[in-house]
């Protein structure tokens, strides 16, 4: 074995562009989780968010503001749109979370076994990480337009000033 052979890989770009995609999946999860939170009326369904996977959480919340009258039906249709547009997005990211990985003939690879479809690898490459990160980071937005949108209608109360407080009163 020779010491080029035997010297560590340097994984530190990887484990970065990794990272920032994680990151941007669990910021996804984290809006569509607090947009479902707000927008349910029991306690009973914002329970049931709290166990929930993204894949599952998405739908749900979709579910759940369908149930509000005051999000207009092009307002759920554009929540839908979201969640549509997540799903590849989650499974990607669910290839590289839930893979094993490591080195075939000089390649990081992530490697998932399908009981039905063997094993599936795919490449560990920066440039895919950072392109997954940024798409899932402007899903994050979208996804933060959608609430402010929806809670305006649904809890106008957090958005209008008291006409009694004066700036810099907290009291």
């Amino acid at each position: 074995m020779t010491a080029e052979q035997s010297a560590p890989r340097d994984t530190t770009d990887i484990e970065a562009a990794l990272g920032r995609m994680v990151y941007q999946a669990a910021s996804l999860e984290m809006v569509m989780r607090f947009a479902g939170e707000m927008l349910a009326t029991a306690q009973a369904t914002r329970d049931a968010l709290a166990s929930q996977t993204a894949g599952r959480l998405l739908p749900t919340v979709k579910a759940i503001a369908a149930q509000r009258t005051e999000i207009t039906p092009g307002e759920l249709t554009d929540l839908g749109e979201i969640v549509k547009d997540a799903e590849p997005h989650l499974a990607s990211r669910n290839t590289y979370i839930h893979g094993a990985w490591g080195e075939v003939d000089g390649d990081l690879l992530a490697m998932n076994r399908r009981p039905k479809n063997g094993f599936r690898t795919r490449p560990l490459a920066v440039a895919d990480l950072e392109t997954l990160a940024a798409e899932l980071q402007a899903l994050v937005n979208r996804t933060i337009e959608w609430t402010y949108s929806a809670l305006q209608k649904t809890h106008p109360h957090i958005f209008t000033a008291d006409d009694n407080e004066q700036p810099g009163d907290d009291t």
